[in-house]
């Protein structure tokens, strides 16, 4: 009788687990998983050239109102260029290099607010403190200076961020471990309390501080944000409560623990759709020099709001920082690897 008690229970554990297997994977609305994403696209005869009288670096992009504003992260003094989005004219050049007041030490990432007209970057030289730069300001006074609204936090230090309302912002940030670790995790801000907290969805694997790496953005008309994790193959779709909508992995997911692999770069929304520069291959590669360097994404995906995969953009050269032009249906891109390195492209989205 024990024996067959025994034999009971096993076959009970048995088919238990088989019923486990066989919905492991099986996509629902809040778990989707793309094996395949074979939709792909040739656009780089679309890529149009960007001709500018500026000389710039290794530039971050962003859209303010009708500016379109190039960074140039290594500059010396006054990298911050601001030029007409529809013609890309080039209007003036901000961002002052200094110790003083109004002063940068190092260029950060940047929040825009087009209805307001004016773009907040964070200076990680200067102990977390947030700018504020006045469009109009910058294109009357060619010695303009930004004011301070906020800053000299150590605990939790903003990388990308993205204000939802006049005092309340959400992004990734990092997070000190000790004095040469840190992990990459969701927070809020508020700005009238000066007060930083932990907050929203994270998914278990980015518990892990070698896959909390994402890079991070916002749709404000929908209400909601999107990670895309550089480490592992894997989207996390959220509202502004920070309750999960979705996760969406894709075919490099069961490689995370094998291979040293990179998976998404930036991630920005434009009209109705998510999109994301995409790697799926090896994190480092070498230049002519035998030096290490690491691995830049020559595609784009597509996905839309619930997290469905739509297209791959092969653009057939390396890129990094990109924005999107809705008004103008543009995504506008840095690459690497191209005489002009400043290009866009139409997403032509009523195709898809």
């Amino acid at each position: 009788m024990e024996l067959q008690k025994i034999f009971k229970e096993l076959m009970l554990l048995i088919i238990v687990f088989s019923v486990w297997s066989c919905n492991w994977g099986r996509e629902s609305e809040s778990e989707k998983f793309q094996n395949k994403r074979e939709r792909i696209l040739n656009i780089q005869e679309q890529i149009h050239d960007i001709e500018t009288e500026v000389l710039f670096g290794w530039s971050d992009l962003y859209i303010v109102d009708d500016v379109l504003l190039v960074i140039d992260i290594e500059s010396v003094d006054r990298g911050i260029h601001l030029f007409d989005k529809n013609t890309f004219k080039y209007l003036a050049s901000t961002g002052i290099k200094g110790k003083g007041p109004g002063e940068i030490l190092w260029y950060g990432l940047v929040d825009s607010d087009s209805e307001k007209r004016v773009f907040r970057m964070i200076d990680h030289g200067k102990k977390n403190v947030m700018l504020e730069f006045s469009i109009d300001s910058i294109l009357r006074n060619p010695n303009y200076k930004p004011k301070k609204i906020t800053g000299g936090r150590t605990d939790l230090y903003f990388n990308r961020f993205r204000f939802v309302n006049d005092s309340i912002a959400l992004g990734k940030v990092s997070e000190i471990i000790n004095h040469n670790s840190f992990k990459s995790v969701m927070a809020k801000y508020n700005l009238n309390k000066d007060e930083m907290v932990k907050f929203g969805y994270e998914h278990p694997v980015t518990s892990n501080r070698k896959m909390s790496l994402s890079s991070f953005a916002v749709s404000q008309k929908d209400s909601i944000y999107v990670n895309s994790c550089c480490n592992c193959d894997l989207i996390t779709i959220c509202n502004f409560e920070g309750d999960l909508i979705c996760n969406v992995y894709g075919p490099g997911w069961k490689e995370s623990d094998e291979k040293w692999n990179s998976y998404f770069s930036d991630v920005d929304f434009i009209n109705e759709y998510i999109i994301a520069g995409y790697v799926g291959d090896i994190r480092f590669v070498y230049d002519e020099f035998k030096r290490p360097r690491g691995n830049m994404p020559t595609k784009f995906l597509l996905f839309d709001l619930k997290g469905n995969y739509k297209q791959t953009l092969e653009t057939g050269h390396k890129f990094d920082f990109f924005c999107v032009d809705d008004e103008n249906d543009r995504v506008i891109t840095y690459f690497h690897d191209r005489p002009n390195q400043l290009g866009y492209f139409s997403l032509n989205t009523g195709k898809l």
